[in-house]
């Protein structure tokens, strides 16, 4: 068995849904991704977090809708689903790459939806998500650097993507009018209200009666979460 294939037998053990990885180059391939705080500040690339890196790893967890509105409705099961699960899965995975003599980074620097796409795992939909071909958008990413010398998956476009033709269920329910085909306004999108810069955002909800939001109904909506 190869390399690739040991670390994500290993992926599963640890309760990882599945696991691919991205070539580091691809990502200077394509323009940088804004972060959504700031239009004027973008994610970094691999390279830029760490020169030696030569393999870019996702691994991906697939999440129940009952853990998805729990995510949604509780800040602490929120932490300690991103805190505890992902990244402790995602250490334990780079302890066993250590194990076999290569180092490891568990890295948040970088767009998780980019590598996930680039690592074969998806595509974005409308609702500017990615969907994985089994599991839909109902997953999560935790992404690590590797200089282990694995194998890549093909790499998708996350420019091109024919998964919602003819659908627009996503962009019809956002009760913020946030969505259009494949894009969303930051300023309007009711989940990054109260993040990093868009504070002012929050204080508009406030301003409503609205103190604590957080909304899937995008991603709940998604008939490709229907496997």
């Amino acid at each position: 068995m190869t390399l690739k294939g040991k670390l994500q037998q290993e992926a599963k053990r640890l309760g990882f849904s599945d696991l691919g990885v991205a070539d580091p180059d691809e990502f200077s391939k394509h323009p940088r991704v804004p972060r959504p705080e700031s239009e004027d500040e973008y994610y970094e690339r691999p390279k830029e977090v760490w020169p030696g890196c030569r393999s870019v790893v996702v691994a991906v967890l697939h999440v129940t809708e009952e853990i998805l509105d729990a995510l949604v409705d509780t800040d602490s099961l929120r932490a300690v689903f991103y805190n505890e699960v992902i990244n402790h899965r995602l250490h334990l995975l780079a302890e066993w790459l250590s194990e076999q003599g290569y180092t490891s980074l568990v890295c948040r620097g970088i767009s998780y939806k980019r590598a996930a796409v680039l690592a074969g795992l998806g595509h974005i939909g409308k609702n500017t998500l990615v969907a994985h071909p089994q599991y839909g958008s109902n997953v999560r990413f935790g992404v690590m650097l590797t200089d282990a010398p694995l194998s890549f998956n093909k790499a998708g476009d996350p420019f091109r993507s024919q998964l919602c033709t003819g659908c627009d269920r996503c962009v019809s329910v956002c009760p913020e009018d946030a969505l259009s085909d494949y894009k969303l306004d930051f300023s309007r999108c009711m989940v990054a209200a109260e993040e990093g810069s868009r504070r002012l955002r929050a204080e508009n909800l406030q301003k409503r009666g609205i103190f604590s939001v957080e909304c899937n109904l995008c991603q709940k909506v998604c008939p490709l979460n229907d496997g």
